[in-house]
């Protein structure tokens, strides 16, 4: 959802369309490129993880050359009533900031996001934003990860993605109390779908290799995602569109037993299996 800034020559017509290629060409010209969106949305679902329900999620980025700098906000209820409180932040609203810096070209994408959730810790004090640290059970903490994610072309949108949480809250205890950091992974393969009347099928499947976030720390490798998300995409002006999607997620592992193993899994997932979302929103390209 970049466009090039005005002052940026537009691009000469390519003799091949993207449709005919296998490949999509590198730009002819490389310069300042700016975006924007919002998305009001049911529910909050987040790989295969229910976090929570009514949500309002906006993106800004900005990027040369292909390197980018985006920073993602979400404010939204715990649930639909807007009574069930975060324990962590003390509030109705479920607000989270994440910065990303990256780099983007010829399909490949590399980058660093660093999670901010706005908890709270002693002294009712909310955690440092740019804190590293793995804290200990019952204290807020944020988290960050690195990701590569490969797209093959417009004419074949097949993808692969990879997720490691590096920093920040990411660990588990033994029986004897010692803390392992769990390098929480996730790996995602997708396919795009385009259908009659301009819609597109998202198809997403994805698993964790390891003991992780996604599975509460319990078990090993373990498929943790099944998605389809409708999209259907309007122009509404040179650099303006808007959209409207609805999705179906559903998480293949037992996430019930989990809850009953490890409380903390609960308040992030509710022990859902099956979630839905639908929304619509607005972009700048």
């Amino acid at each position: 959802m970049c466009a090039y800034a005005d002052s940026i020559p537009a691009r000469q017509p390519d003799p091949m369309s993207a449709a005919e290629r296998w490949l999509d060409p590198y730009p002819k010209h490389v310069g300042l490129e700016w975006g924007a969106s919002a998305d009001l949305m049911s529910n909050y679902i987040f790989r295969g993880l229910y976090v929570g329900g009514l949500s309002l999620q906006a993106d800004v980025n900005v990027g040369y050359g292909g390197a980018f700098i985006d920073m993602w906000w979400n404010i939204g209820s715990t649930d639909w009533t807007f009574r069930n409180t975060n324990p962590a932040i003390h509030c109705a609203l479920n607000p989270e900031v994440d910065l990303t810096v990256g780099f983007s070209r010829w399909g490949l994408t590399v980058l660093f996001m660093h999670m901010y959730y706005f908890d709270r810790y002693s002294n009712d004090r909310f955690t440092r934003y740019f804190d590293f640290d793995d804290p200990k059970d019952g204290v807020g903490g944020i988290t960050q990860e690195w990701r590569i994610k490969y797209k093959v072309s417009s004419k074949l949108p097949l993808s692969i993605m990879w997720c490691t949480r590096t920093f920040g809250r990411d660990g588990w205890n033994s029986a004897d109390g010692t803390r392992h950091r769990a390098y929480s992974s996730y790996c995602e393969l997708g396919y795009d779908f385009r259908l009659p009347w301009q819609l597109t099928l998202e198809a997403r499947v994805a698993f964790t290799p390891w003991k992780s976030f996604y599975t509460g720390y319990q078990g090993e490798f373990a498929f943790t995602n099944v998605t389809a998300k409708l999209v259907r995409d309007w122009d509404a002006g040179k650099h303006l569109g808007v959209r409207a999607f609805a999705q179906i997620m559903v998480n293949p592992y037992d996430v019930a037993e989990t809850a009953r193993k490890n409380p903390d899994y609960v308040s992030v997932n509710g022990g859902r299996q099956c979630m839905w979302n639908v929304g619509c929103g607005i972009y700048w390209k």
